[in-house]
């Protein structure tokens, strides 16, 4: 039961919908915060019991876990976009290169421990799968857009090489590695991206 399905009871007083809404919300919320805590597969039960309903409840409000699942998600990823603002295409390519990394060593930093959750969902959710894949098109799109300068100066299948090695630099797989395969502190992690992504531009410059 969404905005739209509320919406379109009319008949429900004004007091009955706000309930709805405000047990909606802390349903989403108690199953993020236990996806946050590192729960691949968050159980209705703990849900449930977290937002101070009972299970039968949960599932007046969702089809089922994957609905839920997804609808964390959206909330997930739409707060990343909305933390992302555009980077600027002026300004030297070394300070557009670190605000880059540090936008994304913060925004990635938050979705860390529930990566797994992320990882597991988009693999069983097609709708999960392409909510994810919006936001590479989004860090394409930003990355084209923050770098033109440079990757205007490069011939076109160079252009599109660079920037495809751009994507993969910032993609949150490799901040999870960095971090938790590697073992890198944020500091380090963050001089790593950064090393990569000067790479990308210096290995094009030196193939044109």
């Amino acid at each position: 039961m969404d905005g739209q399905a509320l919406q379109s009871k009319p008949n429900l007083p004004t007091g009955r919908v706000d309930r709805v809404a405000r047990t909606r919300e802390a349903i989403v919320a108690s199953a993020l915060a236990l996806a946050t805590a590192g729960q691949v597969a968050p159980i209705v039960r703990d849900i449930a019991q977290m937002a101070g309903v009972s299970a039968r409840t949960v599932f007046q409000h969702f089809a089922d876990t994957a609905e839920l699942y997804v609808a964390v998600l959206g909330r997930v990823l739409a707060a990343l976009v909305g933390e992302a603002p555009e980077l600027a295409a002026s300004g030297p390519v070394e300070e557009r290169v670190a605000a880059l990394i540090n936008k994304c060593a913060d925004r990635y930093e938050q979705l860390r421990p529930m990566w797994t959750f992320v990882e597991t969902l988009q693999r069983r959710s097609p709708e999960a799968a392409d909510m994810v894949s919006q936001v590479y098109s989004a860090n394409s799109a930003n990355l084209a857009q923050a770098f033109a300068p440079e990757l205007g100066a490069l011939p076109p299948e160079s252009r599109q090489r660079a920037l495809t090695a751009l994507a993969l630099a910032i993609a949150p797989e490799s901040w999870v590695v960095l971090r938790q395969r590697l073992g890198l502190s944020v500091d380090q992690a963050r001089d790593e991206l950064g090393f990569v992504v000067k790479s990308v531009f210096a290995t094009a410059v030196a193939r044109r």
